[in-house]
């Protein structure tokens, strides 16, 4: 026999049928039953700024899941105008393994089939994607669950990514772990998401995509102004001779092959006047020729002896 209304609610709590009833009139009976105190209490606390419907949802919710909102077993989240109902990865594995069907999960994999020790090991400080499989007993056989989490579609932007920034590879195996736990028991976790899959909720796509795109904007502005830059600057070289200069005559004078004439001119020369860059380069030049000319004569002098 159908119960009605109010055969279905706490005795205690009814309050005839011509008087309106409250919210929690319509959500006591069930799984986890609330006094109308305790409702009023969550939706001045955990639930706060939700509407009659949005808490009558939020409660059903929580019997449904026999999950306690008190001690923060279950969140409701408001972004936006709209409503979200969140738990932790271990409520969702506490939902399963209460339905006797729950056979465990495997270790998380990332970027296809490494685990996050071979990760780090070559180097990789941050997974690009991740993999959870999960195992439900299905008329008497296991079956396995998977599914993959992108790093791109649930990292969060801002504050939001302290987690994130600290364990990545937690974060976005857990965001898999959840995905693929809704997948096997989606009775029981239909409209439950994990803390960790909606962190990336709280910020705004398009701001973050603007924000992104003015910032390449100005590396592209930079890098242009500084490449018009070099191209328009032209690289005069200096006037005076340079001390590299002076270090690399006063070293060629010195060499053995250095013609004596053509070194007492060079020296005449040097001590009567500072000579000008472009001075200096051509002396130089002269005299590395000079050096490698009597260089080569006297290695094919020293050939021709008979010792």
């Amino acid at each position: 026999m159908k119960k009605t209304l109010e055969e279905s609610t706490d005795i205690t709590n009814y309050q005839g049928p011509t008087k309106p009833t409250r919210v929690a009139d319509h959500i006591n009976g069930g799984m986890q039953a609330y006094t109308p105190d305790q409702v009023e209490l969550i939706k001045n606390t955990v639930a706060k700024g939700a509407t009659d419907d949005e808490l009558q949802m939020f409660v059903g919710v929580c019997q449904k899941a026999g999950l306690d909102p008190f001690v923060r077993q279950i969140h409701f989240i408001k972004r936006g105008g709209r409503a979200t109902i969140q738990t932790g990865i271990d409520g969702f594995r506490a939902i399963a393994e209460r339905t006797g069907q729950y056979a465990g999960n495997d270790e998380y994999l990332y970027n296809g089939d490494t685990t996050e020790y071979e990760c780090l090991k070559e180097g990789i400080k941050t997974p690009t994607t991740a993999k959870a499989v999960v195992r439900k007993v299905v008329g008497g056989v296991i079956c396995e669950f998977s599914a993959v989490a992108s790093w791109v579609e649930y990292c969060p932007q801002g504050g939001e990514a302290f987690m994130w920034t600290k364990m990545p590879y937690l974060m976005l195996g857990k965001c898999a772990e959840a995905l693929a736990l809704r997948k096997a028991f989606p009775n029981d976790l239909s409209g439950l998401y994990s803390d960790d899959e909606m962190d990336q909720a709280g910020t705004s796509p398009v701001t973050i995509q603007k924000a992104s795109s003015n910032k390449a904007e100005n590396i592209k502005k930079e890098i242009k102004a500084k490449v018009e830059k070099k191209v328009e600057k032209k690289v005069e070289p200096p006037v005076d001779v340079t001390d590299g200069q002076t270090k690399e005559m006063d070293s060629l004078l010195k060499s053995v092959d250095l013609d004596g004439e053509k070194k007492r001119l060079t020296e005449d020369w040097l001590g009567a006047c500072t000579p000008t860059y472009e001075a200096a380069q051509k002396c130089i030049v002269k005299l590395k020729a000079n050096i490698d000319e009597n260089h080569k004569k006297r290695t094919e002098t020293d050939e021709d002896l008979p010792f």
